[in-house]
């Protein structure tokens, strides 16, 4: 038996010089994650659209078909029914309401009402069809995907992917960017102003390089895309278009012997 394996190793080894390359991908950006902010049907074609959502799609689109990542992030607003956001739960309010903090009661926020949206559930909840499909497929096969439900707590809202707005409460994400080695983020979604600046903002501030892809993020105006814009570069985020990053961040094939498997 013992000779058997011995011939058997020494058979691997003699063909080992026919198959030294194994390639690896020439897409993968190394140490960096795609973070893909809030792509879901309300905020694109439900109680919270605006006609300018569907045109970053194809951007989405591209940075998944043509990219591959050590990690994606997909994060979705997953309200209750009556969540502090909701404008149907402050009938006596129109556009604000003034809330106080959970961790000190003396401290109060400004907090913004919204028609009901993006309640678990329902069809405005989930990720737009075609980012889904593409993520579904990369699941389990070539990148980890990881779903950030966020603004859970009816009391509190959460624009960033990384905590609630009064930092009351973290996700998962800080942890799970840094079990996977990631020190970039390129950040993509809706809506410029709200989710994607609180989660470019608190990105920064947990120390991750941060990269914008203006053009794979929309708000309802161009005058608050641009303000918003500005404060994030402010804050030190790099805002560039896709085919800039593209051009600055090129891949190349990459091989290494047998041996080293």
């Amino acid at each position: 038996m013992i000779l058997v394996e011995i011939a058997i190793l020494a058979l691997l080894f003699s063909v080992a010089p026919l198959v030294r390359a194994v390639p690896f991908s020439p897409k993968l950006h190394k140490n960096t994650a795609l973070v893909l902010i809030d792509i879901q049907n309300d905020f694109i074609t439900g109680s919270l659209n605006n006609s300018r959502a569907p045109t970053i799609l194809p951007k989405v689109y591209r940075l998944l078909d043509d990219h591959e990542w050590p990690f994606i992030v997909a994060s979705q607003d997953w309200h209750p029914e009556g969540h502090v956001s909701f404008a149907s739960a402050h009938p006596e309010k129109v556009d604000a309401v003034n809330i106080t903090f959970l961790d000190t009661p003396t401290k109060i926020e400004t907090q913004s009402l919204y028609p009901d949206h993006c309640v678990p559930g329902t069809s405005g909840a989930e990720i737009e069809e075609g980012v889904q499909t593409r993520l579904h497929y990369m699941e389990g096969y070539r990148t980890p995907v990881n779903y950030i439900k966020k603004a859970q707590d009816h009391s509190v809202d959460s624009y960033s992917a990384f905590a609630d707005n009064q930092y009351h409460r973290f996700t998962t994400l800080n942890s799970e960017l840094s079990l996977h080695g990631v020190s970039t983020i390129v950040v993509t979604g809706l809506i410029t102003n709200a989710c994607v600046r609180g989660t470019c903002i608190d990105g920064i501030k947990l120390g991750y390089e941060v990269v914008l892809i203006e053009d794979a993020t929309e708000t309802i105006s161009d005058s608050i895309k641009a303000s918003t814009i500005e404060e994030l570069e402010r804050w030190g985020v790099q805002v560039m278009n896709l085919s800039n990053w593209e051009a600055a961040n090129p891949t190349h094939l990459k091989t290494r012997a047998l041996k080293e498997l």
